[in-house]
């Protein structure tokens, strides 16, 4: 890999923290200089910390999370910014797109500036010694956190380097570790900070939104699920289950909305709860903006998906599919039918005849207005997100307060299940006893065994679960890859809502994704120019 971080650091000015975290220094303050006191390496750690967000695509380098959706048969990507999530979407993204580079570079960066803290901490004086130990258990967790990031995008299928410690100008051009490599070196830093037992395994308030033990023990079952080490994943989402320290969350409001617990979650009122696990602080701040329609004055750069729409199941707990073919026609025509689904889609989902989200507000796409699909910054499915749409934030939209979870409880009880099932244990009782908490949560009917009685029974319920109860979180990018369906439903045409004029569904675009290409993103062709040893991906241009 091409040490541009080095080369970019030159160019810095030397008085700074940022400095030490980007270049070696070969003229001026030292870092014998610099890596002297216990505030030094604080502001230094605060450096490694960038996490993403949901809903506010300026910071660099992150996607959006909620707009990632576009990456997925989940969601349509409608807005005016981040085009290149529509072309990775439907299979067109090339090497040449910047975000490919800006994604590579920006995560490599910031794990040097990881490399940098943990090399030279030791250098500076600390009163409290065991803070020192804290601190490095977070830096080795986040620089997994980054390597896990440019896996996810870039190497499931070939790897991508390893850097573990910061790269010197002879060490310009790094070829990739295999995905096994990275894989094993991943796990094994986890356990390292793990072992830290001056690194709590769960922080107070005071630093509630610092990695820790049970980060390290969650990211560590999300990675070994991915890599389909079952039994590493089992382990590692039950120390966090068996902590006691999360629980699923419950509202206290009073009112009788089904499913209320799963709706104040995700709003103002929930924010504080046991649930989350990861998340970045005001990570919804543009919520309601990006959310929220043209008929409320604001833009929908989210469109969900027919496909997302007729995955939830009915309040009797049947799917559309076993309902059949009239019932899928009705439910499809008017997903809220007498208000007989999961309640998780009236939660999620803004969807043609809506009058729930505001009152003297209803949304029709399909009359003449500010919202007629086709108008400036409407829906281009004729469906909108509600799932992160606070009412509390329509008079300030820009600046919305709440969290956005970047792994939460029931994420780990998912992945928990996952592995038993996938592991051959699909009989344990944990399986039904922790789906059914997450259903139950929602007002959903309970599963039985022996409604589900066989493995892929399970199995169908546990992805539905993951795909309904996680939706617009970020998980279901690489939950399709894992799962080998990628392919079978990122091809070919999506839809939107029933046109009522026509009987038929709003056609968006028709999206190819070829097996053995389309798992990842292309390594960014300026990287391929400047690393002689860096090889491009299956299937992208140089490597058909």
């Amino acid at each position: 890999m091409k040490n541009y971080i080095y080369i970019l650091g030159l160019a810095l000015s030397m008085s700074s923290c940022e400095d030490f975290l980007t270049r070696d220094n070969p003229t001026g303050i030292t870092d014998a200089e610099f890596w002297k006191t216990s505030g030094q390496v604080e502001a230094a750690l605060g450096q490694c910390y960038n996490l993403p967000h949901g809903t506010h695509h300026y910071t660099s380098p992150y996607i959006s999370m909620v707009h990632q959706e576009g990456l997925t048969d989940n969601s349509y990507h409608g807005a005016d910014f981040e085009g290149w999530i529509v072309s990775a979407g439907n299979g067109t993204i090339t090497a040449e797109d910047g975000k490919m580079s800006e994604l590579w570079s920006a995560r490599y960066s910031i794990i040097r500036k990881c490399c940098r803290l943990l090399e030279n901490m030791d250098k500076a004086y600390f009163v409290d010694e065991p803070e020192r130990e804290k601190i490095r258990g977070e830096a080795i967790i986040l620089r997994v956190y980054y390597h896990w990031e440019l896996m996810r995008y870039f190497g499931l299928e070939e790897g991508i380097p390893i850097v573990d410690h910061s790269l010197t100008p002879n060490e310009n051009f790094m070829a990739r570790s295999s995905a096994g490599e990275v894989y094993d070196w991943m796990l094994t830093e986890l356990d390292r900070a793990i072992a830290i037992e001056d690194l709590p395994f769960k922080y107070d308030d005071s630093r509630k939104t610092k990695v820790d033990r049970s980060v390290a023990y969650a990211l560590k079952s999300i990675i070994a699920l991915n890599a389909k080490r079952y039994d590493i994943a089992r382990d590692a989402a039950k120390k966090v289950i068996d902590s006691g320290e999360y629980e699923l969350y419950y509202t206290a409001q009073t009112d009788d909305q089904p499913g209320k617990n799963f709706r104040d979650l995700f709003r103002s009122v929930g924010q504080n709860n046991k649930e989350r696990i990861l998340y970045s602080a005001a990570g919804l701040r543009e919520a309601f903006f990006r959310c929220a329609g043209p008929g409320l004055g604001q833009q929908c750069t989210v469109n969900p998906l027919l496909s997302f729409v007729n995955s939830f199941e009915t309040m009797q707990g049947k799917t559309l599919d076993e309902l059949g073919p009239d019932s899928l026609a009705i439910y499809s025509r008017d997903p809220f039918y007498h208000n007989n689904r999961d309640p998780r889609l009236f939660l999620s989902v803004i969807a043609p005849g809506d009058s729930t989200t505001f009152s003297h507000y209803t949304y029709n796409p399909f009359v003449e207005g500010p919202e007629a699909i086709g108008r400036p910054n409407a829906s281009r499915t004729g469906f909108m997100l509600k799932k992160y749409i606070d009412p509390l934030d329509r008079n300030h939209p820009y600046n919305g307060s709440n969290a956005f979870y970047i792994i939460r409880y029931a994420e780990i009880l998912l992945t928990y299940v996952e592995a038993l099932i996938e592991s051959g244990d699909w009989q344990n009782p944990d399986v039904l006893k922790y789906i059914n908490d997450i259903r139950r949560r929602a007002d959903m009917i309970e599963a039985t065994s022996n409604q589900y009685n066989s493995q892929d029974k399970v199995r169908e319920l546990l992805r539905r679960e993951r795909r309904v109860e996680l939706a617009f979180e970020g998980s279901r990018y690489l939950d399709i890859r894992r799962w080998g369906i990628a392919d079978k439903v990122m091809d070919g045409p999506i839809y939107g809502a029933i046109n009522p004029a026509t009987g038929e569904p709003i056609q968006v675009e028709t999206r190819i994704f070829k097996k053995n290409k389309n798992e990842v993103f292309p390594i960014p062709q300026s990287e391929l120019i400047a690393n002689e040893n860096m090889t491009q991906n299956k299937g992208y241009f140089g490597n058909e």
